[in-house]
């Protein structure tokens, strides 16, 4: 007799709903209805969708969602923002900022994006090979506060 038997994780994959694959490879989900306070360390994708107060790293992708609600200071390998950001941001890839992001504070990453519509305030310092470029980042939609 024989048996087919699949990892457990490419059975799961088959059943999974789109939303619950577009969180594949993440380590940590801070939900909506969860705040976070103090240092927070991980190595993995981090998406946040609650409250963070303190500090946050990883060497991973972070992800901030439109509902969340940040103040501290964060280091990631890459990162999203959609939410609120109060504090340096230094990012050692890419950093994409969405038009519903309001971002407080200096940030230091080898690449950025900002959407028309974000805002961003703060000091930037851009990594790349043997020059770094540096400026001060002010970029409001009109009317928007």
């Amino acid at each position: 007799m024989l048996i087919d038997i699949w990892p457990l994780n490419e059975v799961n994959m088959l059943f999974q709903s789109e939303h619950q694959k577009s969180a594949e490879g993440v380590d940590t989900i801070i939900g909506p209805t969860v705040s976070v306070e103090g240092n927070f360390k991980g190595e993995g994708n981090i998406i946040v969708e609650g409250e963070v107060k303190g500090s946050l790293k990883t060497k991973g992708y972070l992800k901030a969602t439109e509902s969340s609600n940040i103040m501290a200071n964060i280091t990631a390998g890459s990162a999203e923002i959609a939410g609120q950001l109060v504090g340096n941001v230094k990012i050692k890839d890419n950093l994409d900022i969405k038009e519903s992001a309001v971002v407080q504070g200096d940030i230091e990453t080898g690449m950025i994006t900002v959407a028309y519509g974000a805002v961003v305030n703060g000091n930037l310092k851009m990594k790349g090979g043997a020059q770094e470029k540096t400026g001060e980042a002010v970029a409001e939609e009109g009317g928007k506060n």
